[in-house]
């Protein structure tokens, strides 16, 4: 079977490594294609996790929306002759959107990976549109995020399939993560590590997280934190220097930022919107326990006590109680913590598994 994935770009970001994954997958047994319509950061990307069966295509869009952008991607389409389009984030779908009015034969799907109050405004035009055209199927990444969408939109086509990805395995030495934890630790005796991967913007909402760790700190000051990502809202980031929390680092954007994983205790998310984050799944394949927010479809991942801490709401003695219920546990819960995060994955979030759910709604 034919199958195109049609993407933005090929950045650094959840999306963008969930389709590379499920595309890597889908080759195995498929022809595949990926398109990428804008222009990819050339020193940040995951090309290179692309398998060699994959076809890829970079169109270098520099303009948002137009016509002739519309034009070439309708005969590109056409010349690949897909049985099934895959399409993510918001500027493919207005696109595919128009295509699938066009090419009705073809059979699309859409995944949302993002919280339903991120889609709710497109998804509600097109639920208005729907008796024009109710071709693509939008599928939620998490069970919470498909209850927002039914109960605001219940005619609209769509369905459930959790995010999934392979297990991962550091591609950096062993040596390398170490020597990287230990040039941001303040105390010559390290303490409990904690690691925050997502770029800086209020999504992420990282001031909560500096608010918390100062908290910590006051009681454990060898407790620390690394935040690993691209620096997107200057202004954010500039309030979380002036917060200047001791034991909390800004590391930047890293290539392959879970590698950091094999040196954490656990995970920290401390974001306001979710959809189901695949840095997550990530922590949970390497046996790394979760300390969350509730945001998005992470409530349907961590099971309070059991493979992690969930807290109740956005506060910052909820995420600070979190973190020191964490590090006062025993080495044997924390054990047993971290193979219950390894047994979660095992059993839900495998990508042979999310493939196969896909590969039943594109039949």
């Amino acid at each position: 079977m034919k199958i195109v994935h049609v993407i933005s770009s090929l950045d650094i970001g959840g999306a963008e490594n969930f389709v590379v994954q499920l595309a890597n997958e889908q080759s195995k047994s498929n022809d595949v294609s990926i398109i990428a319509l804008k222009i990819t950061d050339p020193n940040k990307n995951y090309i290179d996790k692309i398998t060699k069966e994959i076809h890829l295509y970079q169109l270098d869009w520099t303009q948002k929306y137009s016509i002739k952008q519309f034009i070439n991607l309708y005969i590109l389409l056409g010349k690949l002759t897909p049985k099934t389009i895959f399409v993510h984030l918001h500027n493919p779908l207005y696109y595919i959107y128009g295509i699938s009015i066009l090419k009705p034969k073809i059979s699309y799907i859409h995944t949302i990976h993002s919280s339903f109050e991120n889609w709710k405004l497109v998804l509600g035009y097109l639920n208005k549109l729907r008796f024009l055209n109710n071709r693509i199927l939008h599928v939620c990444v998490a069970p919470t995020i498909y209850k927002d969408l039914k109960k605001n939109l219940p005619k609209l086509k769509s369905t459930v399939i959790p995010n999934g990805i392979k297990s991962h395995y550091p591609e950096r030495a062993a040596s390398e993560i170490k020597t990287f934890w230990n040039s941001f630790s303040i105390q010559p005796q390290k303490g409990q590590r904690f690691l925050a991967i997502g770029n800086i913007n209020r999504h992420k909402n990282y001031k909560l997280l500096s608010l918390s760790f100062g908290e910590v700190y006051a009681k454990y000051p060898d407790a620390m934190c690394i935040q690993i990502g691209r620096e997107t809202d200057m202004i954010l980031v500039d309030e979380l220097k002036r917060i200047n929390t001791p034991n909390v680092f800004l590391a930047g954007p890293k290539k392959n930022a879970a590698d950091f994983l094999l040196d954490a205790d656990a995970l920290i998310v401390s974001s306001a919107q979710e959809g189901m984050p695949i840095v997550i799944l990530e922590a949970l394949s390497m046996g790394v326990p979760i300390i969350s927010t509730p945001a998005g479809g992470i409530k349907d991942i961590i099971i309070d006590g059991y493979n992690g801490f969930l807290i109740e709401d956005f506060e910052v003695p909820s995420l600070t109680s979190a973190i020191l219920k964490f590090i006062e546990l025993s080495q044997a819960n924390k054990k047993i913590m971290a193979a219950n995060a390894k047994s979660c994955f095992e059993d839900c979030y495998e990508i042979q598994k999310v493939n196969q759910s896909y590969q039943s709604k594109s039949a």
